[in-house]
């Protein structure tokens, strides 16, 4: 299976300046980026006996901060971003990666996981693929088991109108481009569907545009 646009979001063109680039705080699209990052990987609470599956790894800045764990299957579209990566993960020796679309990699990489984990890539999904997705994680996680996702968020469709004639009055171009181009979750309803299949979600907010979700499962799920 395969995402509507995922060629559209192949990153290869950016992969020489990406690094530089998410450091730009004055960039609504890029601010609080490592802060989520860390509280992406503190939320996942991954041990040495995780096996886990990262979503849209990139050039590796989420899974550089995996201490350690038992497997990690790195999934990603672009060759040029994995090759960034691939120079900062020595210290994973488990690390696999396969080059798919995010919305096949469970038909690639088939559970189960103790973790998934993402940030930045599922907002490429329309909000019907968003929900396959997840329903696609629930059947591959452990008892016990759980997702965590940083990524581009609005409330609802309103909040997305709103901000889009926010940024237009203070001329951000860019980031009117991306909210009307891209896929920014619909918290709101992504976490009633995240609910609706079992999970137990934490939702914290890192800045006007950027939130990070928990999703979890209890033991005897």
């Amino acid at each position: 299976m395969t995402s509507q646009f995922g060629s559209r979001f192949n990153h290869d063109s950016e992969a020489e300046g990406y690094d530089l680039d998410v450091q730009n705080q004055e960039d609504p699209i890029r601010t609080g980026y490592d802060e989520l990052l860390e509280w992406v990987i503190e939320s996942a609470a991954i041990n040495p006996d995780s096996r886990v599956l990262e979503l849209g790894s990139g050039t590796g800045n989420l899974s550089c901060r995996i201490g350690d764990c038992a497997e990690l299957i790195a999934v990603d579209l672009s060759d040029q971003m994995e090759a960034i990566a691939r120079s900062k993960l020595g210290h994973l020796s488990n690390r696999r990666f396969v080059q798919c679309d995010i919305l096949g990699a469970l038909d690639h990489a088939p559970g189960p996981f103790d973790r998934v984990i993402g940030t930045y890539t599922i907002h490429h999904l329309t909000e019907p693929e968003k929900y396959t997705l997840f329903a696609k994680i629930r059947r591959s996680l452990t008892k016990g088991g759980c997702a965590v996702f940083g990524d581009l968020m609005v409330k609802d469709r309103a909040a997305l109108d709103s901000k889009i004639r926010e940024y237009t009055a203070k001329n951000y171009e860019a980031t009117v481009e991306a909210l009307k181009e891209e896929f920014f979750w619909y918290l709101d309803p992504s976490i009633e569907k995240l609910e609706n299949l079992g999970f137990q979600v934490k939702v914290k907010r890192f800045s006007d545009l950027s939130y990070g979700v928990l999703a979890a499962l209890g033991s005897h799920d």
